[in-house]
């Protein structure tokens, strides 16, 4: 529905050929089929989804992403992921700019969680194992694992973001790593170029969003931001990240479409969407007057430095040239697959 409130999802395997189509039927049954009915665990002391890849840890108590364990290669490491925003400027004494295209500028350097706590349900399946996380009437997040799937993927659905107070709000997505990185992260465009940036540097630089109190925002293709650092401990955190050496660990977040990012806090990434016009603050309100909703996805990677890039770089392109999903009632075309 508008609002992301369909009663139901419909999941299956699909494939289709190189430089073609495959054409699949769906019917619904009457009764609904019982072979593969979903599960809703409750009452896991330390809920958790898992494959032959990953184990993914939560917080039983606010249901927040708590950790990340490579199975094959037996390390772990913490990870704390939640939405927060900032409070959007309109413009002050000091400067009309308000928040807009290109310009990121909150009142405050501080972000608000959205939520402190999440509701929860867990869902396992031959197919799938999920946990749903709901923060608020309008922010909610599908986290999900897939048989043979060596990255979480996190489905987000946000909006419409409320505005009747008067506060205009940026959305973030922030991960938190207990890793030190020194102020430091990379930028990279499509998996094609790494730039070191330090937070605090180059403000009024090309390609430098100025914020407040010290805040520079980049922004990022469908690569992205990541983090370093030469410690014995080291990840990259972003959309599509470079190697690492030795036994360095490397967290890997990809996004599904051109984002803005940052390293704010020492081991953490947070990544926006541009949802600003061109010239003024950006107020959308949708057909029906309440404003739009947003469904994206980040993909995370967790693996040694030196074995992320078989990973993340054929991922990555796979995001950029996925295939196309065309709905229509009907029996559909008489061939059913091409190449």
């Amino acid at each position: 529905g508008h609002a992301g409130d369909a009663p139901a999802e419909l999941l299956f395997q699909a494939w289709a050929p190189p430089l073609g189509f495959s054409t699949f039927g769906v019917k619904q049954l009457s009764p609904a089929d019982p072979r593969d009915p979903p599960r809703w665990p409750s009452g896991d002391p330390e809920p958790q989804i898992q494959n032959e890849h990953l184990r993914v840890l939560f917080d039983p108590l606010t249901g927040h992403l708590r950790e990340i364990q490579n199975l094959a290669k037996g390390f772990s490491l913490p990870v704390f992921q939640s939405f927060l925003w900032y409070n959007a400027s309109t413009g002050d004494g000091q400067s009309p700019q308000a928040s807009g295209a290109y310009i990121f500028r909150p009142n405050s350097p501080t972000a608000i969680p959205v939520a402190k706590r999440a509701a929860t349900r867990l869902l396992k399946t031959a197919l799938v194992q999920e946990l749903h996380q709901n923060f608020s009437a309008w922010c909610s997040q599908v986290l999900r694992l897939r048989p043979g799937q060596p990255f979480l993927e996190l489905e987000w659905t946000v909006g419409p973001i409320p505005v009747a107070d008067g506060v205009g709000k940026e959305i973030i997505s922030r991960f938190e790593t207990p890793l030190a990185t020194a102020g430091r992260f990379y930028t990279d465009s499509n998996g094609r170029q790494v730039l070191q940036r330090r937070y605090g540097a180059g403000r009024g630089t090309p390609g430098a969003g100025r914020g407040t109190a010290g805040h520079t925002w980049t922004h990022l293709g469908l690569g992205g931001a990541h983090l370093g650092t030469p410690g014995p401990h080291s990840t990259h955190l972003r959309p599509v990240p470079s190697p690492l050496q030795d036994q360095k660990l490397q967290l890997t977040v990809l996004t599904d479409r051109s984002q803005g990012g940052s390293s704010i806090l020492d081991g953490s990434l947070e990544l926006m969407d541009d949802n600003r016009g061109m010239g003024e603050p950006l107020d959308e309100p949708g057909d029906d007057g309440e404003g739009l909703v947003v469904r994206g996805r980040h993909l995370v990677l967790l693996d040694t430095a030196e074995a992320s890039a078989e990973q993340h770089r054929p991922l990555a392109q796979e995001m950029v040239t996925s295939p196309s999903v065309v709905l229509a009632p009907g029996t559909g075309p008489q061939l059913r697959q091409v190449s």
